[in-house]
């Protein structure tokens, strides 16, 4: 089984949270592909929200946008003013190729994720697709292990549920 995992690169919880999905999905034998999404500027976090407001969409640097010959697509994001940022919601209205195909989201909050999630399932399901799994993981540092054994049991979860498919 082929699996994308995206996630804000410029993110340190974010890009655990990913490793970690990851080598779940390996273990069971799924051939994962992994990407940080970056944007092409670097900008400090609030100018991105202002050129967000603008322009409706961050640039970011060149990743897989067409997820066809992927069975599973994993997106996940930092929360900002309680909604994904910028940068992932323009990354997932990028997206090609969703109709039909699973999505598990997963989002990394300081404080409370908001409307994160629902946001980027609300994208998802206009472009057809089938979200199969969620997760919100709070934490105002690096996560600890027992905060990745949550991000490793939402992994099994999600490949039980497209394994029953």
């Amino acid at each position: 089984m082929k699996i994308l995992i995206a996630y804000q690169g410029n993110n340190k919880t974010n890009a655990q949270v990913a490793e970690t999905i990851k080598k779940v999905f390996e273990e069971n034998g799924a051939e994962v592909k992994i990407e940080g999404i970056e944007p092409t500027i670097e900008m400090r976090l609030y100018d991105y929200l202002k050129e967000f407001r603008k322009k409706k969409r961050i640039e970011f640097k060149k990743a897989t946008t067409d997820v066809k010959s992927y069975a599973l697509v994993v997106i996940g994001t930092p929360v900002l003013k309680f909604s994904p940022t910028p940068l992932m919601e323009t990354y997932v209205r990028s997206l090609k190729n969703t109709k039909g195909k699973s999505f598990a989201l997963y989002c990394t909050p300081v404080g409370f994720a908001g409307t994160t999630i629902k946001r980027l399932a609300s994208i998802l399901a206009t472009k057809g697709a089938n979200i199969v799994g969620t997760l919100t993981l709070s934490s105002i540092f690096e996560l600890n292990e027992e905060k990745l054994n949550i991000a490793k049991n939402f992994a099994r979860q999600i490949l039980s549920e497209i394994n029953t498919k």
